[in-house]
């Protein structure tokens, strides 16, 4: 995978080592595998991590976990503390939308900070096709069905073309913990259930469906 992951980045001319990349992290499976990544492939990266306190002590585990792996691979760690419940209410905004608005206003902030070419973060090719029925069931435009790009602006995606099972087989071989978060299986969100019930349906059908999307 590390090899792909190199070859991808450089045949799509994504970013270089003379680039400095803020990796967003949140202390899950993708996120760690690029911060893996990138470290072992001797980019310049700085951690950045968002806690919202929506998952009470799970919030602060992650932070923790977060802060720990940035001081084994001796990399700067930035966190910030979001009122996130506060801050969706005051604004009328759903809590992904809340959350989304926070992070991306404070990564860009700690991107300039740091002189950081680039936010890195860490959507794979099942969140492209996740977000693609998302907007197909709200009723998006065209723009909306475009997909995730690689590259747009100051946010770069160098996982986009790997599935979500090779990443944690990646780091199954990397002996690599990461953190699990609860909210990704409770049903209530949207996304969950494309992921958990729409998509297997797809593949039972198309079991290359996610070649066939890309």
């Amino acid at each position: 995978m590390k090899n792909r992951f190199l070859e991808n980045i450089k045949k799509n001319h994504l970013f270089s080592t003379k680039d400095k990349l803020l990796v967003a992290i949140s202390g899950g499976a993708d996120s760690v595998a690029l911060a893996i990544l990138l470290n072992e492939c001797n980019f310049p990266i700085v951690f950045a991590h968002c806690n919202f306190n929506l998952r009470e002590d799970e919030s602060d585990a992650d932070e923790d976990f977060v802060r720990k792996l940035a001081k084994e691979l001796e990399v700067e760690c930035f966190v910030e503390s979001f009122e996130t419940e506060k801050f969706a209410k005051e604004n009328k905004l759903s809590i992904q939308m809340a959350a989304r608005e926070l992070r991306y206003s404070w990564l860009e902030k700690i991107r300039t900070k740091t002189n950081s070419k680039y936010i890195a973060v860490a959507h794979h090719k099942d969140d492209d096709v996740e977000t693609f029925f998302i907007n197909l069931i709200r009723g998006s435009g065209i723009r909306g069905f475009l997909g995730m790009k690689e590259k747009r602006n100051n946010i770069v995606r160098p996982l986009l073309k790997f599935e979500r099972a090779e990443i944690e087989s990646y780091l199954d071989f990397k002996n690599q913990d990461y953190r699990i978060d609860s909210s990704n299986i409770d049903n209530k969100y949207l996304r969950n259930k494309i992921r958990k019930y729409l998509i297997p349906f797809i593949k039972d059908i198309n079991p290359s469906f996610s070649k066939t999307f890309s």
